[in-house]
């Protein structure tokens, strides 16, 4: 837009017209034209044309986001100073009379002159005008030629009423004289969106929400503020990392209020208002709408046909298929306008649709629309035809867009007269809203199909919908319930059957996995248990035995797929195969998960996000990795089982702390938190590192003895290896060796009991650090390099070589591995470690540039001085000087910008 505001203010003529389509940004301009020139001094009159035939005083104003704020524009008043208002008009007879428009163009000129020198007349609405105020417009502006008045109005295009009629030749007649200048408002471009979305919601936005906005606003700049408010109001965009996401399900939201585009339809009259609600359901049947629309309006085809021909001539519907087909120029306006049906005239119009295509199906090809007209219909259509198609297409789409099986599936379920039918769908609802991680929803779908339907279900869909209450209670952190069901105090619905494995799901949830074996192993001696009650028990079973270091079941189980339960059926094969994944990669077994996958055919994209992150950070693709992790969290996507969750964000977190994004980290934390995690006291490892990267050594020692300590009262010995190496390297730097020896003693334990490829490297290298061992150091390195984990090779050989036990140039080796991770922040103390040991850092130049980065980066995750001075090793004064250079240099003026800058990938070194 700034680019037309340039262009008005260089105009050179009395008259400029602002035109454009509805939504635009018409008004926004004048309100930030008038903004503009009262910062110059000069005086601002405003008026505005109501569809009433009304000229009424206006004030412009605009909100914290540079947007015209309706509420406030709409209040009569001068913007400042008395009233000035010129008395334009309606002036009877002055587009017959001459004279008359003559007098009324003087006595205005008067009034706006009395105000001042260089006074601007903003006039809004302009194609509201009636013929004789017009008339006393023209004769203004040759009166102020002079260039004592700029006048400015706005104009939505394709005309109509007068200004269609008389506005051109008045147009043609002051362009021939050079007294009026034109410029178009054009929609936004996806790249001018994206600004506009970033500079309300304060986060860049990802591409996919971009899309959406764009899609349904067509650039069109109120119908994408409005589209992004309803948005945000359904909470459908979610904010992590400084990036807003879009919620998975998310489709064109009706508007919080009604908009403008909205009234101007209305403005069109009662009769094209209620076509136009039609149209705005029916506009999918394409050349064939017509016919339901005049049927429910109660009109004659051929009138609705002529109200449609008004919306095209006022631009709000463009023709298709060679004029028979009819679609609205912005689909945010066919939203709004739906929305704006009653409930009962929705019905009637969705089943006049479904009706014409079960009798023409070849009328609307789109499976989604179908079934969206037919779930809008209701009982208005015949309900045991549109069950059926609402299942089936629910069916179809449940793995690749959950949140329209659900909507399908809540009509279904409303329905279905048959009670095994109601019961069977309102399971896979229950799941479905599990899909999107709706807790609430699901557990509550969940209860009601146990509590109403129990007789209605098999065994299998009794423990499915038990399962859903108890992952419930965990995502919503409902600890005190899970201890009820843990101790046996709470009995779910569904009957006594499966029990014992309830109550070890519960004490899975609450880290009681010594009990959660007991209990899943007085289960799996039930000879008359389901296969799927089987197959949930032994993995529970399989998983926690591991977790506690007896990893011999865990082992069995992979030696011995044949024999799991239900392998044959697909999803129980996956869904094992995904929990097996899990039990390798928090060891940090990439290679054998791979193998795993490979065995059974099957690709990564087949796993959960969970495992998914934990796999690429392995691989090294840090990147890929936490822009995963944020989405998983933001969309609030089922990530995996519990544990795999906390898997996910243990190796998140170490990567993110690698990369200098300290704040961020603790944030996943907290998210990790809110829920009832598994394995807990991984997070707590994780948080050490945060605490160390911020140079507080002490807490990060409390930290993790507190929660190695809270590990061993549960029996847990899953990743005590990476905190026994923590606790051994902190230990060290502060010179207390016996501490150190028996952190290294306890690791090494845990290498024998405990025999992951992770654990034995570790082992390896405390003991070189710890006994000055080259052998254990170069046993350590082989382990490393074997393994191909870069971002572990890296840290490795900077341990080892920090303690003096392995060759300072492998250093290069590190810094380079460094360089392709992105870990800035690790990178910067390789640095330090090479300086050190007078090994060459490459590229000055690039290291001058990632000295900034990575200092911007820590300014940006909102670190005080105190703490960048930590993580850097630095002073608080060294770290002032810095940042000030940087903000001279890239011009930003605070640590928001700057962070703004970076997220949107705007700053450049």
């Amino acid at each position: 837009m700034e680019d037309i505001l340039d262009s008005v203010r260089t105009a050179g003529t009395p008259l400029v017209l602002l035109t454009g389509f509805s939504g635009t940004g018409r008004t926004t301009a004048l309100a930030r034209l008038a903004e503009h020139y009262e910062a110059e001094g000069r005086h601002v009159s405003a008026l505005r044309f109501t569809a009433a035939g009304d000229v009424v005083p206006a004030r412009f104003a605009l909100d914290q986001h540079g947007r015209w704020d309706v509420a406030t524009a709409r209040l009569r008043g001068p913007v400042r100073g008395e009233p000035a208002w010129a008395t334009i008009g309606p002036v009877a007879g002055a587009a017959d009379e001459p004279a008359i428009a003559l007098r009324a163009a003087h006595a205005a000129a008067a009034a706006l002159r009395r105000a001042g020198d260089d006074t601007v007349l903003l006039l809004d609405d302009l194609h509201r005008i009636d013929r004789d105020s017009l008339a006393v417009l023209e004769v203004l502006i040759r009166l102020s030629d002079g260039g004592q008045l700029t006048c400015i109005g706005t104009v939505r295009v394709p005309l109509g009423g007068a200004a269609a009629r008389y506005g051109p030749d008045v147009l043609a007649r002051l362009r021939k004289e050079d007294l009026v200048t034109t410029l178009r408002l054009r929609p936004l471009t996806r790249l001018e969106l994206a600004e506009q979305v970033k500079a309300v919601l304060a986060a860049a936005p990802e591409p996919a929400l971009v899309d959406h906005l764009y899609a349904v606003s067509r650039g069109v700049r109120a119908a994408a503020t409005e589209a992004t408010d309803a948005l945000r109001h359904r909470g459908a965009i979610r904010i992590v990392d400084r990036r807003a996401f879009l919620a998975p399900g998310a489709t064109a939201a009706a508007p919080v209020r009604p908009g403008d585009c909205v009234e101007a339809v209305r403005e069109l009259g009662p009769a094209v208002w209620e076509a136009a609600k039609a149209l705005a359901v029916l506009f999918p049947l394409g050349p064939a709408a017509a016919g339901p629309a005049a049927a429910v309006i109660g009109a004659a085809e051929q009138d609705v046909l002529d109200r449609w021909e008004t919306l095209r001539a006022a631009g709000f519907v463009h023709r298709g298929r060679g004029g028979a087909s009819r679609r609205f120029t912005v689909p945010h306006l066919a939203t709004a306008l739906a929305a704006a049906c009653g409930a009962y005239e929705r019905r009637t119009l969705a089943a006049a649709a479904a009706r014409l295509l079960w009798a023409d199906a070849e009328v609307c090809p789109d499976p989604d629309q179908r079934a969206a007209f037919v779930a809008d219909a209701g009982r208005l259509v015949d309900p045991g035809r549109s069950t059926g198609e609402l299942i089936a297409r629910a069916a179809q789409v449940r793995e690749t867009d959950p949140g329209s099986a659900c909507r399908w599936l809540e009509a279904a379920a409303g329905l279905a007269g048959d009670r095994a039918l109601r019961a069977e769908v309102l399971v896979l609802l229950a799941t479905s809203y599990h899909r999107l991680g709706d807790h609430e929803r699901s557990m509550d779908t969940a209860r009601q199909v146990l509590t109403e339907f129990e007789d209605q279900l098999s065994p299998d869909a009794v423990l499915e919908a038990q399962f859903l209450l108890i992952h419930g209670l965990g995502g919503l952190g409902e600890v005190a319930s899970l201890r009820d069901l843990a101790a046996g105090n709470r009995r779910l619905p569904g009957g006594a059957g499966s029990r014992p494995v309830l109550r070890a799901l519960a004490c899975g949830r609450l880290d009681r996995w010594s009990d959660a074996v007991r209990w899943a192993d007085a289960d799996d001696r039930d000879a008359r248990a389901p296969r799927s009650r089987e197959g949930l028990a032994r993995l529970v079973k399989t998983v926690g035995s591991l977790w506690q270091g007896r990893p011999e079941p865990f082992e069995e189980s992979l030696r011995d797929r044949a024999r799991w339960p239900l392998r044959t059926v697909e999803r129980y094969r996956v869904a094992q195969v995904d929990e097996h994944v899990t039990g390798l990669l928090v060891n940090g077994e990439l290679r054998r998960a791979e193998e795993l996958l490979a065995a059974e055919e099957l690709r990564w994209e087949t796993t959960g996000p969970a495992n998914r992150t934990m796999a690429a950070i392995l691989r090294g693709d840090l990147g890929f990795a936490t822009e995963l992790a944020c989405r998983t969290v933001a969309t609030r996507a089922v990530a995996g089982s519990a544990a795999a969750t906390t898997g996910m964000f243990f190796a998140t977190v170490a990567a993110l702390v690698g990369q200098g994004r300290l704040t961020t980290a603790r944030e996943l934390l907290a998210t990790a938190r809110g829920a009832a995690p598994a394995l807990a006291h991984l997070l707590d490892f994780t948080e050490a590192w945060v605490d160390r990267a911020l140079g507080d050594d002490r807490r990060a020692v409390d930290r993790l003895v507190t929660a190695l300590t809270a590990a061993a009262e549960r029996g847990l010995v899953v990743g005590c290896d990476v905190a026994y190496a923590e606790l051994t390297d902190l230990a060290l730097d502060r010179c207390d060796r016996e501490a150190a020896e028996g952190y290294l003693a306890a690791a090494e334990r845990l290498a024998r009991t405990f025999p992951s490829g992770r654990a034995a490297l570790l082992a390896r290298c405390l003991r070189a650090i710890v006994s000055l061992d080259p052998v254990a150091a170069a046993e350590g390195l082989r382990l490393a390099r074997e393994r191909d984990q870069p971002f572990e090779l890296s840290l490795t050989i900077v341990r080892l070589v920090r303690r003096g036990i392995a060759d300072p140039a492998l250093l290069s080796e590190a810094y380079a591995l460094m360089g392709e991770l992105g870990t800035l922040l690790h990178r910067a103390k390789a640095r330090t470690l090479m300086r050190a040991h007078g090994v060459v850092v490459p590229g000055r130049r690039n290291t001058v540039e990632e000295n900034e980065r990575l200092l911007a980066t820590l300014a940006a995750e909102g670190l005080s001085n105190k703490q960048i001075a930590a993580a850097l090793s630095t002073s608080e004064k060294s770290v002032e000087g810095r940042l000030s250079r940087l903000f001279s240099r890239t011009g930003y003026r605070s640590r928001i910008e700057l962070s703004a800058a970076i997220v949107n990938g705007e700053l450049t070194f």
